[in-house]
């Protein structure tokens, strides 16, 4: 849909020169571009200063459907009216009464569509000298958009402020809960007492107990019986 839009602007900078020559003699307002959202209405007045008009057409340039409406006039009177079949029911026509010479018509596009964004432009018909003449006018670039321009806008606004306070949100919270840790582990460090080991008592070695031995017979040596004790070698020597 942007493309069309782009597409109708540059249409309307670069029409034809004969648009511009013609001007002099036909003219259409709003002459410029208009914004609207889907199911709105909006009017095109079309008028020319040359009297008796054979015929008028309201076309549209970026459509395969180029006529919209074809109005047969006679001394300035519709005798016959034809709309195109995707504007059937959606368009009200309104002459135009303050013209003092030539005539002009309201036509009031009513329910616009999404499909219904291009340019469209009056033309009006005559006879001059047996030959079939045309004057189009400038043309109006309607563009129908889903929401309105400033909707868009203050819906952008308030998701914006959206976002913020989520974020601000979330920060606090982080804050709390990482003040909380640090708080806990302080209280941690004050109030703990780390776990002595106990020390388990070595047991009592046992005494050293001499059992006596039997007394043995050497003829050359002389042992005491109790062999614990100093040794007498007094028998000896």
């Amino acid at each position: 849909m942007k493309v069309q839009w782009w597409s109708c602007v540059l249409g309307l900078l670069f029409l034809p020169t004969e648009v511009t020559l013609n001007t002099w003699t036909v003219s259409q307002n709003p002459s410029s571009i208009s914004v609207i959202t889907v199911n709105s209405s909006d009017e095109i007045t079309c008028s020319t200063a040359l009297p008796n008009p054979m015929g008028f057409y309201l076309q549209r340039r970026f459509h395969n459907t180029k006529d919209v409406v074809f109005l047969s006039l006679e001394e300035g009177r519709i005798s016959k009216n034809t709309t195109a079949a995707e504007f059937e029911g959606r368009i009200h026509i309104t002459p135009v009464k303050q013209i003092v010479q030539g005539c002009g018509f309201t036509l009031r596009l009513s329910s616009l569509r999404l499909d219904d964004t291009d340019l469209y432009y009056c033309s009006w018909t005559y006879f001059k000298s047996e030959t079939r003449v045309t004057h189009p006018s400038n043309g109006t670039v309607i563009i129908v958009k889903e929401k309105d321009p400033s909707e868009q806008c203050n819906s952008h606004f308030l998701d914006l402020i959206l976002i913020t306070l989520s974020v601000t949100a979330f920060t606090i919270i982080m804050f709390l809960v990482i003040g909380a840790l640090i708080l806990r582990c302080k209280r941690f460090k004050k109030d703990f007492r780390p776990v002595r080991p106990e020390i388990t008592p070595r047991p009592n070695r046992p005494e050293h107990v001499c059992h006596p031995r039997r007394a043995q017979h050497f003829p050359y040596l002389v042992t005491s019986e109790n062999t614990c004790g100093p040794l007498d070698f007094r028998g000896i020597l």
